[in-house]
């Protein structure tokens, strides 16, 4: 399943003002506790993570003999 950024802030906000329910669009759901909370978030970060690219700069260096 792919989680939107939205998804994320949704499910943060819901964290710090201390609710159960996190509402997605018409979607609502209820967690039994924070700690449910606090590992749905942690995956939908990881997973957020993971699907963005990361720009990759590498620089080389020659010395002339």
């Amino acid at each position: 399943m792919s989680f939107t950024q939205d998804q994320l802030a949704a499910l943060e906000a819901a964290i710090a003002s201390g609710t159960l329910e996190v509402r997605s669009g018409d979607k609502w759901v209820k967690y039994q506790n924070t700690a449910d909370m606090i590992r749905a978030r942690d995956l939908l970060r990881d997973q957020l993570n993971a699907a963005t690219p990361t720009d990759r700069t590498t620089y080389s260096s020659y010395i002339r003999d």
